[in-house]
């Protein structure tokens, strides 16, 4: 997406040493902003969905049909599909399984994701199975449909044959994800986890997993919700993370409180962790809904929100070392504003900042902590301060003074683009120069923010 940048810093700003790593350019991210019980939700992700897995009710819906590559995702249709073999009898979980030459070559490429598999070694396939869920091996996934259908080709088809019985609009060409010719939408990938998981309960014995030895070598699984995780959620047993260029960062979740279970899809987040960060927003949004709704209530948390204040951008915003989400504020004759690269008040937090609010002057501080610790991303043991937090996260929030200080003894500056996105506060990146050096670079739609040196 191309856009005008609102203020764009003087080249004396420009330093040497701004980027520590080389950042290709990423898919697009679409977010979505509305309010939910004081505070907004948003989140990155190009497309996403929630569902009731016991009603199948639809409880959070943004851009959920438009049809995606989903990555390793696709191994959870392909689960499905061995176990139904496994319930007609044809294997059992001690059914050894071959490997041939081929597939153990492939295992050992490091461009996948595997664990090592011998040639002329069998493998039970319970051994295969916690290798698909936790590593998300494709030699393992390409080993078991090679022995129940006869090719990838022949377990392929039975795939895209359960996805014409379903409904869902989605289509497949290999069993492991690799490809970026697999398409099928979010709302399409939790009906997948959905019949899987409610028709095959014991796969959740393998999504579940927080450790994996497999032949002498450590295994842990990507998805970060799970206990012990860096996300770890109360409730979460699975399910499965995706991860190609084309695809960008997926996760379909599940997690159960109460007797409840929902069923999340995350796909094209342009970073690893957000898909988990995101996911957990969705999910709290959802377990709020349906624990305060009554019966009559049944309306879910669908992105119609006016268009003066959806945001979307390919950009991506790193602000010392770490992603930030970055949005964009669509200008239009009424609010007198071009395009705008944003971030969240309260998202500056995580980022080095300190961020509070006086009411008795109307006015935000924002001030460059470079003693804070960086915790990259949303800090959830915090949230109950944001949304207690005046003018910060209330719905009744609208653009007060916002006063930018590099350092406690700094008078500061005040920023000049300012925004009530739903009620959240929101600020131009490029407001952000008064705390160091802010780069565009425009080849890779990236903008690099630097306040500690």
């Amino acid at each position: 997406m191309n856009f005008n940048i609102c203020h764009k810093p003087s080249s004396k700003l420009k330093r040497k040493n701004i980027f520590k790593a080389v950042i290709s350019l990423m898919i697009a991210a679409s977010i979505i902003l509305s309010s939910l019980s004081g505070f907004a939700v948003s989140i990155s992700a190009r497309g996403a969905f929630v569902m009731d897995s016991d009603t199948g009710e639809a409880l959070f819906v943004h851009n959920a049909d438009t049809p995606v590559p989903p990555a390793s995702m696709t191994k959870l249709l392909a689960l499905y599909v061995i176990y139904s073999h496994m319930s007609n009898g044809e294997l059992d979980k001690d059914t050894q399984i071959p490997i041939g030459s081929a597939l153990a070559a492939y295992s050992r490429n490091p461009g996948y994701s595997n664990v090592y598999l011998n040639s002329g070694a069998s493998y039970s396939l319970d051994e295969l199975l916690q290798a698909i869920c936790v590593v998300s091996a494709n030699a393992a996934v390409m080993a078991v449909g090679d022995y129940i259908c006869g090719s990838e080709e022949n377990f392929v088809a039975e795939m895209n044959y359960w996805l014409g019985v379903w409904g869902v609009d989605g289509y497949f060409v290999d069993c492991t994800g690799v490809s970026s010719q697999n398409r099928i939408s979010p709302r399409g990938m939790a009906v997948v986890a959905n019949k899987l998981l409610s028709e095959y309960p014991d796969v959740l014995n393998y999504t579940s997993l927080t450790y994996l030895n497999f032949h002498g070598a450590s295994y842990y699984p990507t998805n970060k919700m799970l206990p012990g995780g860096a996300y770890e959620y109360s409730g979460a047993d699975g399910f499965k993370t995706g991860t190609t260029s084309a695809a960008g960062c997926c996760f379909t979740g599940t997690a159960t409180r109460n007797g409840k279970r929902l069923i999340s899809v995350v796909m094209g987040e342009n970073s690893s962790n957000m898909r988990f960060v995101d996911t957990i927003k969705m999910m709290d949004y959802c377990w709020e809904l349906l624990a305060s709704r009554g019966d009559t209530y049944n309306d879910a948390y669908i992105d119609n929100t006016p268009k003066d204040f959806i945001v979307a951008t390919d950009m991506r915003c790193y602000i010392n070392d770490w992603e930030i989400p970055t949005f964009i504020h669509y200008g239009n004759a009424e609010n007198g504003y071009q395009d705008c690269a944003v971030v969240m008040l309260d998202d500056l937090r995580d980022y080095g900042f300190d961020v509070s609010y006086d009411l008795a002057s109307d006015t935000v501080t924002i001030i460059n902590n470079v003693d804070k610790d960086l915790t990259a991303g949303p800090n959830y043991g915090e949230q109950e301060t944001y949304v207690t937090d005046e003018k910060l996260m209330l719905s009744e929030w609208e653009p007060a003074k916002i006063l930018l200080k590099n350092g406690y003894d700094d008078p500061g500056v005040y920023a000049e683009r300012t925004f009530d996105i739903n009620g959240r506060g929101a600020i131009s990146i490029d407001e952000l120069w008064h705390m160091g050096t802010v780069v565009w670079n425009q080849k890779y739609n990236l903008t690099v923010v630097v306040t500690r040196y």
